[in-house]
């Protein structure tokens, strides 16, 4: 009995490890089972992924080549629009050189032309004036008894060569000086009320000059007033100063002027004008007519601005004789030897 028991335990002890194992088994076996599941979802996400990243991939790749020919074909499209603007330029460039020189040689000829026809008009207004000029003092002359004793010692002084003094130097000077009356205002002397403007020019020689004094004699003028038209017999000018510093810095002008209308010695014009530096040194420079200084007697007072310039400078002659020596009024000496 106790062999039996013990075969009983034997077989008992077999099954239920035989069921024990088959558990285990069928359990590892159910585990492999979902892992390899898990595998193959996994390794298709990887391939999906792959794959998108492929197209991606190939898809970038694909819009590389487009935008480098894109930029090829930019790059083609700006060389030849370079090409073709290099050549309108040119062809620009050509023409616009084409009509500067039509349009230079048509200036130079008008300038040719307006030279010669201002240097014709310019020189027939010159004599004109000046022999205007010679016209009145010959008038004067002839009406001389019915002149004041002031203008009669002016004429005098005119036909005797003492108008303009003594020269202080034997120099020929070749200099000459022209006032343009820019903006100058007239006001009625014996009526401020009415007011007009002086339009004109005046014309200088330089008769005798020193270190700082500069003398001018009046060679030709024309000046306009209230619409009235005066044409110059005779007058000068000298340098004087204006402060205390001694620069010769201002210039007074005393004129006779003929009515160009009724052609008779109207009255006398006075101008007083001052310059920022000494009337000697001015190449061209803009001066003050001062008022009431200047004035047409008994018509006009005058104020405003003028243009003097130094139109003409050229060597000077000196007529001396043999060891003679010239003093100027500022104490310069030359000497012939």
């Amino acid at each position: 009995m106790k062999t039996n028991f013990i075969l009983v335990s034997i077989l008992m002890t077999i099954l239920i490890g035989g069921t024990f194992g088959l558990f285990l088994i069928d359990d590892a076996f159910a585990q492999n089972l979902y892992v390899s599941s898990d595998d193959s979802e996994a390794y298709k996400k990887q391939k999906e992924l792959e794959q998108k990243k492929a197209d991606r991939e190939a898809k970038s790749e694909e819009k590389q080549k487009e935008l480098e020919q894109k930029k090829a074909e930019l790059e083609i499209h700006r060389k030849n629009l370079e090409a073709k603007q290099l050549k309108k330029l040119k062809e620009y460039e050509e023409k616009l050189k084409e009509i500067k020189e039509k349009s230079q040689k048509k200036v130079e000829k008008n300038i040719t032309d307006d030279q010669e026809k201002f240097s014709q008009k310019s020189k027939q207004l010159e004599e004109k004036l000046i022999k205007k000029s010679e016209e009145i003092q010959k008038k004067l002359m002839t009406k001389s008894d019915k002149l004041d004793s002031r203008t009669k010692n002016i004429l005098d002084k005119i036909n005797n060569g003492t108008y303009m003094g003594e020269k202080t130097t034997a120099f020929t000077y070749v200099e000459t000086y022209e006032l343009v009356f820019d903006f100058v205002n007239a006001s009625m002397i014996n009526d401020k009320s009415q007011t007009s403007s002086m339009t004109g020019k005046m014309n200088f020689i330089t008769y005798d000059k020193s270190k700082s004094n500069l003398k001018l004699e009046l060679d030709e003028c024309e000046i306009t007033v209230d619409e009235i038209t005066y044409n110059c017999g005779f007058g000068k000018a000298r340098t004087i100063s204006s402060g205390e510093s001694g620069a010769k810095d201002s210039l007074v002008i005393v004129a006779f002027l003929e009515n160009d209308v009724l052609e008779e010695v109207h009255t006398t014009l006075k101008i007083f004008l001052n310059a920022n530096i000494p009337i000697n040194k001015i190449e061209q420079s803009r001066v003050s007519i001062i008022g009431p200084q200047s004035k047409i007697s008994d018509s006009w007072f005058l104020n405003g601005t003028a243009t003097l310039s130094k139109i003409v400078s050229t060597s000077e002659k000196t007529i001396t004789g043999n060891n003679s020596t010239i003093i100027l009024e500022d104490g310069i000496s030359t000497s012939d030897k």
